[in-house]
C-alpha cells in the first residue's frame, strides 16, 4: 500500500512538473513572438518618424524659398505637398487681407479689394492734409506664392523697394500701415509747397526735391533795411510732415542768433511750413 502511494505521488508529481515545463514553454514562445512583433512595430515607426521628418523639412525649406522669394528648382515644384504648401499660404495671405479689409473700416487710411480670384489684391491708398483730399496710390499685391508687388503707381522717387523688402514678407500690416503714413506724409509736404508758393509777399521756394526731404525758403526780414534770411528745413523722418532740422541763415549774424529768431525757428519745426510762416508774418518777423 505504501508503495502504491509512492507511485501515485511520483507520477503526480512528474506531471505536475510536466505541466509546469510545457507552460514555461508556451510562455516562452509567446514571448519570443511578442518580442519579434514589438521590434518589428519599432521599425515601421521609425521608418515612418524619418518619412515624416523629411517630409517636415522639404516643406520648411520650401515654406522659406517661398515666402522669401526665392527661385525654386525643378524638384522643389515636384516635391510631396509642395501643391498643399501653395494652397495653405494662399489661404493664410488671403485670411489675413480680409482682416486687414475689416479693420480699415475701424483705422481708415487705405481701400484693400480682392482680385483675380483672390490671387492678388488692390490696395487704394487715399491721403488728404489739413482736412483737403489729395493725391490716391494704388498697390497690386501678387499673392500665389510669396506677396510681392506687381504693379504700383507710387512716385519712382518713394523708397518703396527697400520698404517692401523690409517688412513685406515679415508682416502684411505692418506694410501696408507704414506705406499708407509714408505716402501721406509725402503728400502733405507737397501740398505745403504748394501753399507756400501760392503765399502773397517776401517769402520764395529756392530749392525743394521730389520727395520734399528738403525746403529751402528765402524771407526778408522785417528791419530798416530789409535782409534776405534763408531758412532750410530737412525732413529726416519720411513719414512726418513735419521738419526734424531747420537752419537760419544771414548775412547779419546778429539777427539770425536773436530770440525772435530762436522763436521762428521753433515754429517751423512745431508747425507746417506755410502755417510758421503766415504766424512770421502776423509777427512782423517777416514782410
Amino acid at each position: 500500500m505504501d508503495s502504491f502511494m509512492e507511485t501515485m505521488e511520483q507520477g503526480v508529481l512528474g506531471h505536475l512538473m510536466a505541466l509546469e515545463r510545457g507552460g514555461m514553454g508556451r510562455q516562452k514562445q509567446h514571448d519570443s513572438q511578442r518580442s519579434e512583433t514589438l521590434k518589428a512595430r519599432a521599425v515601421t515607426l521609425r521608418a515612418k518618424r524619418d518619412q515624416l521628418k523629411h517630409h517636415t523639412d522639404v516643406v520648411k525649406t520650401l515654406k522659406d524659398k517661398i515666402v522669401k522669394g526665392l527661385p525654386l528648382r525643378d524638384e522643389d515644384a515636384a516635391a510631396d505637398g509642395f501643391v498643399e504648401l501653395q494652397k495653405s499660404l494662399l489661404t493664410a495671405w488671403r485670411m489675413q487681407l480680409k482682416d486687414l479689409q475689416r479693420a480699415h473700416h475701424l483705422i481708415g487710411g487705405y481701400d484693400l479689394v480682392e482680385c483675380k480670384d483672390g490671387k492678388s489684391a488692390c490696395v487704394s491708398f487715399h491721403t488728404a492734409f489739413e482736412g483737403v483730399r489729395l493725391e490716391t496710390y494704388s498697390v497690386e499685391l501678387d499673392l500665389t506664392r510669396a506677396v510681392q508687388i506687381s504693379r504700383h503707381n507710387v512716385p519712382p522717387s518713394f523708397p518703396l523697394e527697400s520698404l517692401a523688402k523690409r517688412t513685406l514678407q515679415k508682416d502684411l500690416k505692418a506694410f501696408l500701415q507704414t506705406l499708407s503714413q509714408n505716402l501721406n506724409a509725402l503728400a502733405a509736404r507737397r501740398r505745403q509747397v504748394c501753399l507756400l508758393k501760392e503765399l502773397v509777399g517776401s517769402v520764395e521756394v529756392m530749392e525743394s526735391n521730389q520727395l520734399c526731404s528738403v525746403l529751402v525758403l528765402m524771407c526778408t526780414a522785417q528791419s530798416e533795411a530789409p535782409k534776405a534770411v534763408l531758412c532750410t528745413l530737412e525732413y529726416g523722418d519720411l513719414a512726418q510732415c513735419l521738419p526734424t532740422r531747420v537752419s537760419i541763415e544771414c548775412e547779419d549774424k546778429v539777427l539770425s542768433g536773436s530770440p525772435q529768431w530762436k522763436k521762428n525757428q521753433s515754429l517751423l519745426l512745431e508747425s507746417p511750413a506755410h502755417t510758421a510762416l503766415l504766424t512770421m508774418r502776423r509777427m512782423g518777423s517777416i514782410s
